[in-house]
């Protein structure tokens, strides 16, 4: 089995070596153990340095494991998530076009809820009404995770929101961070955007099929880092944080509280994360302009209510909206 899949005996070996860090390991040893030859073992270990790990030869050509890339690797995810769901399948890519593109085919065929596509690189990043979102290589995050919530089609707003919770959850993690929600699928910090959330469906009449949830999060650009539309409305959590922030911690950090509010949500709609969004909100009590098509509403923002609505006193009454582009200048 080994000998055919290379990259699965790699995993093996780091996980059996990382069991026990800077301890050396005699590769025959690690050749019985998986009954495959200790060239194999050579093999395997010149992959993991080729995925970026650190392993070190000592003078008897053993080896140790010394550290990990903060690389999007499958196996670098997995370590220690410890999620029931969301995170168990992974497909991890140096570069793709758009994560949301190959998470929707993976969930046309049915693969298991909870899979995530994480990619290092987008060249064709969306972000909502056809933007683009911009992602650089190895300093930002950009996923999707697939889910198949029995959910009527009105209720999927609110998997935005949720997915917002959790990560300005993860954000506030970091120490002196203004965190906020711009309703429906901006994060803010400062008031300058860090994440966007797309949220895209596929779904019958009375049901979803199918929900993909994009997650795109400028982590560790620095300011000159942003192309010149960018610098005045974007920052990073590094700029926000004033420190590097490790990618594959942060990623686990927001799996686990992605599963926490997806488990609320199946349960209760938003009624448990609604207070939250509440408190981070950044729209609330805000005069704001609202566009929707061709059509501009004006007022108020006096709440977010149980089904993820954008609740606005405007000059015809009291209003709920399910979408729009919200202005506030």
């Amino acid at each position: 089995m080994y000998t055919r899949n290379p990259e699965l005996l790699a995993d093996k070996v780091l996980e059996k070596m990382r069991a026990h860090p800077g301890q050396t390991t005699d590769p025959l040893k690690l050749a019985k153990v998986f009954k495959v030859t200790r060239e194999h073992i050579i093999g395997a270990v010149g992959l993991l340095r080729c995925w970026g790990y650190t392993i070190r030869a000592d003078r008897h050509g053993h080896y140790a494991f010394v550290s990990a890339p903060d690389n999007f690797l499958s196996t670098e995810i997995s370590y220690r998530l410890n999620t029931r769901l969301i995170g168990k399948k992974i497909y991890a890519y140096q570069t793709v076009q758009s994560t949301n593109a190959i998470a929707s085919q993976l969930a046309s065929a049915g693969v298991p809820e909870g899979t995530l596509v994480i990619a290092e690189h987008q060249t064709r990043g969306r972000g909502r009404l056809g933007r683009e979102w911009y992602s650089p290589n190895k300093v930002g995050l950009y996923c999707s995770i697939i889910l198949y919530p029995k959910i009527h089609p009105t209720q999927a707003p609110g998997i935005s929101l949720l997915t917002a919770a959790a990560l300005a959850d993860t954000i506030a993690s970091y120490d002196d961070i203004d965190v906020k929600i711009k309703w429906p699928n901006d994060i803010l910090i400062s008031g300058l955007k860090v994440a966007g959330i797309l949220t895209e469906l596929s779904a019958e009449i009375d049901r979803v099929e199918y929900v993909v949830v994009g997650v795109g999060v400028n982590v560790n650009q620095k300011r000159a880092d942003f192309p010149d539309h960018l610098k005045d409305t974007a920052t990073s959590i590094r700029i926000g944080a004033k420190e590097n922030i490790l990618r594959v911690e942060f990623l686990q950090k927001f799996l686990r509280n992605f599963e926490k509010e997806y488990a609320a949500f199946k349960k209760s709609g938003l009624q448990e994360t609604r207070k939250k969004i509440l408190k981070y909100s950044y729209l609330q009590d805000k005069e704001i302009k609202l566009k929707i098509g061709r059509k501009v509403i004006s007022g108020i923002v006096i709440d977010i209510d149980r089904t993820g609505q954008l609740v606005i006193d405007t000059r015809d009454g009291i209003m709920a909206f399910n979408a729009g582009e919200v202005s506030t200048h």
